[in-house]
């Protein structure tokens, strides 16, 4: 308990680097953390999923199918500054989301009253892969330039097989003539296997109120992965399930982001922001043939801003629009999120 009590109070003591969070402002921010400092982040999105692009790039309308959905994702993450030009951090992900397909409805024999009527539910839950990575930044003595290089690794340490679907049947009766068939799957976010990371990050300014900074990264598999897909038969009411085993491949990741970003007040920023995200490559064997995926691809234009509440603490929150893209469902998100900065091992001001 003394130990608790000691290590809460050096946490939250103001230290000598504190005065440098207090008169930092975001567009000065370095793109590393400064040497020591530790940095708390957490944030929540929700994602409205009312469209999807198809093979042709047009967007095809979920809502008037009845397959609409919303995602919501939460994050958190943690940063620390090992030098001025040396970063560690390692973030996770968890997310949601439920989408219900068009009913179907069969007609057996004739009459006024469909026979059967079958809905499908695609569950997807679970957490996203644990990234590990670091921010080394090149030590040029400039502060109108800065560039960095991002290597990451992304970790398995959650399954990426699906559950057991959930499929349930109601037989039908003297009073409710219709057979209902419910086929509910499960997904999950993990993607099985180890992925390498690889970015550059870039940062100008122009300007003392403004800044301009580019991010790339490129990702992809260390090797094939094991999956599985249920597939079920009826006996009488009971649905009876065997897991089926399969390879794939995940395709390669470019994605991309470019902010602007102009301090309106010392404590209020807004930024603008281009990203987006491409997909190429791996193949898939769930038909029991080598099927190479299709190449994606999604654009996004997102307006956000930064509040300075204290000099520890920083809220976020961007409004994503999607603008084109390929073989991708279409969100609109919002997002919001908070970072609590602080210098555990600072020498505390007395």
């Amino acid at each position: 308990m003394v130990w608790f009590l000691s290590t809460s109070f050096a946490l939250n003591a103001q230290t000598v680097r504190d005065s440098i969070l207090v008169s930092e402002r975001k567009t000065d921010r370095p793109l590393t953390l400064h040497k020591g400092q530790l940095q708390f982040n957490a944030a929540y999105g929700i994602s409205i999923i009312s469209g999807e692009y198809d093979n042709e790039r047009n967007i095809v309308s979920l809502t008037e199918k009845g397959m609409a959905s919303v995602m919501h994702k939460y994050y958190l993450g943690i940063g620390y500054g090992v030098v001025d030009f040396l970063q560690f951090s390692t973030a996770l992900n968890y997310a949601s989301r439920g989408q219900r397909h068009e009913t179907r409805y069969l007609w057996t024999t004739y009459g006024d009253v469909q026979d059967i009527e079958i809905t499908e539910f695609d569950e997807y839950r679970g957490f996203e892969d644990l990234y590990l990575g670091a921010v080394f930044k090149f030590p040029f003595n400039t502060r109108t330039f800065e560039i960095a290089l991002t290597p990451g690794i992304y970790l398995p340490l959650f399954s990426n097989k699906p559950d057991k679907p959930e499929n349930s049947i109601e037989l039908s009766t003297t009073q409710q003539p219709t057979t209902r068939i419910l086929y509910h799957n499960n997904h999950s976010y993990g993607n099985g296997i180890l992925v390498m990371e690889f970015g550059t990050v870039a940062m100008l300014r122009p300007l003392r109120n403004l800044n301009i900074s580019a991010r790339v990264n490129y990702r992809g598999p260390y090797a094939e992965t094991k999956m599985i897909r249920w597939i079920h038969q009826l006996d009488g009411s009971v649905f009876n399930y065997d897991a089926i085993p399969y390879l794939y491949v995940l395709g390669n990741t470019l994605d991309y982001k470019i902010d602007l970003s102009y301090q309106a007040i010392s404590w209020f920023c807004v930024t603008l922001s281009w990203s987006g995200r491409n997909t190429t490559g791996g193949w898939s064997e769930v038909t029991g043939y080598r099927i190479k995926n299709r190449d994606t691809n999604l654009s996004l234009v997102s307006l956000g801003y930064e509040i300075n509440a204290t000099g520890r603490l920083w809220i976020t929150e961007s409004v994503n629009v999607p603008v084109y893209g390929r073989n991708e469902l279409s969100p609109f998100s919002i997002n919001l999120g908070i970072s609590y900065n602080l210098f555990p091992f600072d020498k505390k001001i007395r």
